[in-house]
């Protein structure tokens, strides 16, 4: 997930245990964490799980950005911009291509959106 949320800076000195405790600022931003199975119920490694931005009723969906499922058929994207929809399209050797809408809210900070794809410049949160 792109957009760091906090960091912690710290040095150690020789035989020492260091116990820290983080305290981040509120998260409001999404993901989307998922499993792609097959038909039999099984994890489907290696499928390409593309995530694009829909702006009117799933017509004419705008490409994000994609990863790949692991060994468990997991897959993670974020951070999602709040109230927008979302569409996933995953793709395996044969596998039907899935269209599922998604919409989240809740917002503060950076996000994938169509006005940061493929920029190195990532959104500052207005107009997400």
């Amino acid at each position: 997930m792109s957009g760091r949320i906090g960091n912690c800076i710290f040095k150690t000195g020789y035989n020492e245990q260091i116990d820290a405790v983080v305290k981040l600022p509120k998260e409001t931003r999404s993901c989307i964490f998922g499993t792609v199975l097959d038909e039999n119920g099984l994890p489907v490694a290696d499928a390409v799980v593309k995530l694009l931005q829909v702006n009117d009723k799933c017509d004419y969906p705008i490409p994000l950005t994609h990863t790949f499922t692991d060994d468990n058929g997991q897959f993670l994207l974020g951070p999602l911009c709040p109230n927008t929809t979302y569409m996933l399209k995953i793709f395996k050797d044969n596998t039907q291509i899935i269209r599922k809408c998604l919409k989240v809210s809740c917002f503060k900070g950076s996000c994938i959106s169509a006005a940061t794809a493929g920029s190195d410049n990532e959104s500052t949160g207005c107009g997400c």
